[in-house]
């Protein structure tokens, strides 16, 4: 919150330093910024356990992976705007197979996490899910899991 903070401040500073910068202007360069920065998030694809193909833009796409006893969390989709350009919804489709514990979770800037799906209960989901201005993320978190995971974000 500090960074986006700073780069804020820095944006308006160089909007009233800058002649001829309108408020959009000043708007539409913090956006960019903060988008960029939301992808910070994210684990690289090296960082993956399976492979991911992006959509759109970071919140969609396809990712596929196995497990053997994996124990961790990855974070294949998601990022911060102030407004996505490809619209404020998303499907989400899920499905969680194998032994030990596996949870889709969608992160996105309220205290506590929205579990999606959840080796415990819903093994899978289907859902259109409306993502608000600032952060949205889609986490995978695992404790000692043995199978498969299919997610796909449209």
């Amino acid at each position: 919150m500090r960074i986006t903070a700073a780069i804020f401040t820095l944006l308006l500073l160089a909007g009233l330093l800058l002649p001829g910068c309108s408020k959009d202007q000043i708007l539409d360069a913090y956006g960019t910024v903060v988008s960029l920065a939301g992808n910070v998030g994210l684990d690289t694809s090296l960082t993956l356990q399976g492979e991911r193909t992006f959509g759109a833009d970071k919140y969609t796409g396809a990712y596929t992976a196995r497990y053997e006893d994996f124990t961790g969390q990855e974070c294949p989709f998601g990022g911060t705007a102030l407004e996505r350009r490809e619209g404020e919804h998303v499907t989400v489709t899920c499905s969680l197979q194998g032994d030990g514990s596996a949870r889709l979770e969608w992160n996105c800037g309220y205290d506590t996490a929205v579990v999606l799906a959840d080796t415990a209960g819903e093994t899978s989901c289907e859902e259109t899910i409306y993502l608000a201005p600032g952060s949205n993320y889609f986490n995978l978190v695992f404790e000692g899991f043995t199978g498969s995971v299919e997610l796909t974000i449209e």
